[in-house]
């Protein structure tokens, strides 16, 4: 999107020619309206105008651009004046670029909070660290600090790494993201930001984080993305007695890039842990391994929780009762009364998730979910046995169990399938895509009267639905067998097929 100062003040114009149309007066009762020039408003009316202005572009075009102001203050000295006198109303900011002249425009404009966005490559970063340096060393004005470092190598010139560790009081949005590898920073910001609001780090190995966060009570976002495993980490334990002092967090991303080696993973939940609350956080989000985040849900709670989304990766033996603890109270308010199990062999995943009313969304990974990463399909299927299996609403809530899959997957043991319907007692509607009709039924089929446990799966179950479109007749039948074992013991249970689930 082309935003110069030209098409800026061709924009402008066009909303003053509209208001001088619109703006009308009354001489004498009788006589017709008469036009008058835009000089004839008092102030406080062209300074409502300059207002609805700059919060129409910072509402419906992009905000990482100024709203223009610049071109505003050259019409005249009467608009310079009101634009001038009303700074914080008006949002004035300067915005730096690695492509603008810093210094110049520190030097011709008034001093205004300072906007810093660097984009850092390979190819600009030599010429944007004179412009970048520039900025940084107006430290007290500094307000948003957007720096994307992308390089073939982890080098970041000192004289970066030295303006940053200085401290910024006026500062309130930091975003730190390098690309592959990640960059290492032993200090940042002098360990302090109390004005800090929000704070994104990907790959960004900062040892000091701790100590900055102790200085961050009114931080509401803190995204710490692609932690990698051959850097730092900052223990779970010290992670969560950070988080104890954030109590205005509204959002909170933890998420490691792979599995972390034995020797860097959390050490066992003690029993007896003293908790905390987090009465403003509303979503989470965590990818990492279960011991990472045993001891964090160990330690908080947060009343207010309506969204989150926790992936796992590969492990023999998920034991999540603090995470379980964490979300059992919460299963009300997600709407547990219908559950969706989705495999993506595409992703090399398993999603357990819950409807959502929430306005964000992803392709990949749903809202109020588990996603479980793993290459082997049996051993996923396992994975979300042994989760739903350690929750005990969903014996209760579970009325409706929906499976997904995006293709066909090879059972070496079918009844794999029963350990994980023996989590859903409640269930009363089954739904199954076509491509798992075989499996599925195949392990339904070993389900007869005089079975052991075959009373205890789907005991309440009243209705299949498989959706897609049958291939073949041959695996009707175990299905059918199934239904009719049920329907001997007086339990009916009708069949139905559908095209798709849209």
């Amino acid at each position: 999107m082309q935003m110069d100062g030209l098409s800026m003040g061709s924009n402008n114009n066009d909303i003053v020619a509209r208001q001088q149309k619109k703006l009308l007066i009354q001489s004498e009762p009788g006589q017709l309206f008469q036009r008058v020039t835009i000089s004839s408003l008092p102030d406080n009316v062209l300074l409502d105008i300059f207002d609805f202005y700059q919060a129409m572009f910072k509402k419906e075009l992009v905000t990482e651009y100024s709203w223009n102001w610049e071109t505003l203050v050259h019409v005249c000295r009467r608009w310079r004046y009101i634009i001038f006198e009303s700074p914080i109303r008006l949002n004035l900011e300067l915005i730096c670029t690695e492509n603008s002249p810093v210094k110049g425009l520190l030097d011709v404009w008034p001093p205004f909070p300072l906007i810093i966005r660097f984009k850092l490559d390979y190819w600009r970063i030599f010429i944007a660290t004179h412009n970048l340096i520039a900025a940084l060393e107006r430290r007290d004005r500094v307000r948003e600090i957007h720096l994307n470092f992308v390089t073939p190598d982890h080098y970041l010139p000192e004289r970066i790494v030295m303006a940053m560790t200085g401290s910024f009081p006026a500062l309130r949005y930091l975003s730190f993201k390098a690309d592959i590898p990640p960059v290492d920073l032993e200090t940042l910001l002098n360990g302090s930001a109390p004005c800090l609001r929000h704070l994104t780090l990907s790959r960004i190995s900062f040892p000091s984080l701790p100590q900055l966060l102790s200085s961050t009570s009114d931080l509401t976002f803190l995204d710490l993305s692609n932690i990698s495993i051959y850097r730092y980490i900052v223990p779970a334990e010290t992670m969560a007695t950070s988080l104890s002092a954030l109590p205005k967090l509204k959002c909170l991303i933890i998420d490691f890039e792979s599995q972390t080696f034995r020797s860097n993973r959390a050490p066992p939940v003690q029993s007896l842990q003293t908790r905390f609350v987090l009465p403003a956080l509303t979503r989470l989000k965590f990818r990492g391994e279960s011991e990472y985040l045993e001891v964090l849900m160990a330690r908080f709670d947060a009343p207010l929780l309506d969204e989150f989304q926790l992936s796992f990766f590969d492990q023999l033996i998920l034991d999540i009762p603090q995470t379980v603890r964490f979300f059992g109270r919460y299963l009300d308010s997600f709407n547990a009364y219908s559950l969706t199990l989705t495999f993506k062999s595409f992703l090399d995943c398993a999603f357990i998730s819950f409807p959502s009313n929430t306005t964000h969304h992803s392709a990949f990974s749903p809202i109020n979910s588990w996603q479980i990463m793993c290459k082997n399909s049996n051993r996923r299927i396992n994975y979300v046995a042994q989760i739903c299996g350690q929750i005990p609403p969903f014996r209760s809530s579970v009325k409706s169990l929906i499976i997904k899959s995006d293709c066909l997957i090879h059972m070496e043991d079918p009844t794999l399938w029963l350990q994980l319907f023996h989590s859903f007692p409640s269930v009363q509607t089954l739904q199954i895509p076509v491509i798992l009709e075989p499996s599925i039924a195949s392990a339904l089929e070993t389900l007869t009267d005089g079975s052991p446990g075959a009373a205890e799966v789907f005991p309440s179950l009243h209705s299949i639905s498989i959706v897609g479109i049958k291939l073949r007749e041959t695996v009707q039948e175990p299905i059918q067998s199934f239904v009719a074992v049920r329907q001997s013991s007086g339990r009916l249970i009708t069949v139905s097929r559908i095209r798709n689930s849209d």
